[in-house]
């Protein structure tokens, strides 16, 4: 491969420069870790909330453009750097960086997986994935071609945890019943789904699954009537089994994270930072892995680990493992000591960063 003296020119266009969960599993790792003699990282801030991450961004940054101004604007910002790869971390969570992904602003162009699907577009050539996250025939799912990068793919800063006890009484939240936190968005709950808290409620008994209300209140109320609707139907008391308590800021969710017993994933979207968060927090996960990537975050998460056994592959699976979970003490003890045990190779992993490189080295070249 030939050399070059100066550094590869590499754009990176998010609304997410800023604490949200794609900065924190994928873009910051980027920003701190990249070997800049070999590397420039141009950002290009298609949101407009600035915090400490946004600073953060800016600083570790060779150029930081921000908007948000027109498309046309945009684009001549973009082409103006020269880039030789273009990435875009999310495309598909806003339409601005569905345009600009749409259009062709650098010989090599590059999608990751803050919004875990396929683009489908013409116009992006690779698609950033990791080994963990991907089943074995994973290329058949996308239009761009597929990299896996080690492991869970990604340098992710171990975060620091501060947690407050919660007052489960001034939450409505019973102390003596088995604990089940559900940390999904509304949108990541599909009913096919729903009846698997049931079966779980119909085993343990006394248990409650702690949901957490989305600031967007009216999905949040279509969730809780439908799963209300679900427990009445198996002539089981919702109120007794289901709490819905306000969105907590990072030291409550840490709090209920520490003080509950299980934490169940999401099923058919699965999530990252909240497993990752609970991971830190020593709480047992139950997953059901599924067939693409959007359903393997944590089931990704926990193989790097060595933990399979909190890997499921059907409902039942799941409700045995969460039901084992709740009411077995000492097994549960015993997961939590092992994710203590085992957790540290999720963070700061240099190996998915030094194949990055790599990567974008070889495609540059072959570009």
């Amino acid at each position: 491969m030939p050399q070059r003296d100066d550094p590869i020119r590499v754009g990176v266009v998010s609304q997410y420069f800023r604490k949200h969960s794609v900065w924190d599993a994928i873009l910051k790792g980027w920003f701190q870790a990249l070997d800049r003699s070999r590397f420039s990282l141009h950002a290009f801030y298609t949101g407009g909330a600035e915090d400490d991450e946004t600073r953060y961004a800016r600083a570790h940054a060779a150029s930081f453009s921000a908007g948000p101004p027109e498309l046309h604007r945009w684009v001549e910002t973009i082409l103006a750097r020269g880039l030789d790869v273009l990435i875009y971390p999310e495309v598909g969570m806003d339409p601005l960086t569905l345009q600009l992904a749409s259009l062709r602003l650098a010989r090599v162009q590059v999608a990751s997986w803050g919004h875990p699907e396929t683009t489908g577009l013409p116009t992006i050539d690779y698609y950033l994935s990791a080994e963990c996250l991907e089943p074995a025939e994973a290329q058949d799912h996308y239009t761009e071609r597929l990299v896996t990068l080690p492991g869970i793919g990604c340098y992710y800063v171990r975060p620091q945890v501060v947690a407050r006890v919660p007052d489960f009484h001034a939450l409505g939240i019973p102390a003596d019943a088995a604990l089940y936190v559900c940390p999904g968005v509304p949108f990541k709950y599909t009913p096919a789904y729903d009846a698997i808290l049931t079966a779980i409620a119909q085993r343990v008994g006394a248990c409650c699954f702690i949901f957490f209300s989305h600031t967007l209140q009216h999905l949040t109320e279509q969730l809780q009537n439908r799963i209300a609707r679900t427990f009445e139907a198996a002539g089981l008391p919702f109120a007794e089994h289901v709490t819905f308590i306000p969105w907590q800021d990072s030291a409550g969710f840490h709090g209920i994270l520490e003080s509950a017993h299980v934490f169940l994933d999401t099923i058919g979207f699965s999530g990252f930072n909240t497993a990752m968060q609970a991971v830190q927090c020593d709480i047992p996960i139950v997953t059901r892995e599924g067939a693409f990537m959007r359903g393997r975050l944590a089931s990704g998460i926990l193989k790097r680990m060595g933990l399979t056994e909190l890997v499921t592959d059907t409902n039942d699976a799941y409700v045995d493992l969460a039901v084992r979970l709740g009411t077995d003490v000492d097994y549960r003890n015993d997961v939590r000591r092992r994710i203590v045990e085992s957790r540290d190779v999720l963070f700061e992993d240099a190996e998915p960063i030094r194949a990055l490189e790599d990567f974008l080295a070889r495609a540059v070249a072959e570009g």
